[in-house]
């Protein structure tokens, strides 16, 4: 996998390649479902007075409409063997990242339950960030860096290994 050239003429000749537009359309992806699902997290936690449960309800609600975005926008250009590895890997990321989100949201409502419910809205805002963040960038330097170094030897091997994992 090639890295974005340096400096804003190489970043904006690179988002023009198929990779670029790729990866432009994904992160469009999470710009929508990352703010949707913390809306909706903040809400059901005030009528749920349970933010634990309101992580895991609105990943219930958004993970479906947000496969099939992926899907659509991001993978649809994609073999066959290529989509189901990219399914698997959002399926892992999905599950991981709810898991970790719900976690810390859980630890810190636990120690902020008597704090005013802003400062506990905006600490839970803060959990669930960090939670999805830490699977976002795990999952990107175990795939792309550190697996595909241990995949293969020569460029040509890497970029066949590399067609098949999710960028």
């Amino acid at each position: 996998m090639d890295l974005p050239p340096s400096g804003p003429s190489g970043l904006i000749a690179y988002a023009g390649t198929d990779e670029g537009r790729k990866r432009l359309r994904y992160a469009a992806v999470s710009a929508v479902f990352l703010p949707l699902g913390q809306v909706l997290l903040q809400v059901f936690g005030l009528l749920l007075d349970d933010y634990a449960a309101a992580s895991l309800l609105s990943a219930a609600i958004l993970t479906l409409p947000n496969f099939f975005a992926n899907k659509h926008f991001v993978w649809r250009i994609t073999s066959r063997e290529n989509l189901h590895s990219q399914v698997l890997v959002f399926w892992a990321a999905v599950m991981l990242g709810v898991s970790l989100a719900t976690l810390f949201t859980y630890l810190v409502q636990s120690a902020m339950a008597d704090q005013p419910r802003l400062l506990l809205g905006a600490a839970v805002l803060l959990a669930q960030e960090f939670g999805y963040g830490l699977v976002w960038v795990g999952r990107f330097l175990l795939l792309d860096r550190w697996l595909f170094k241990i995949a293969g030897d020569t460029p040509e091997k890497a970029r066949e290994v590399i067609g098949e994992i999710p960028t």
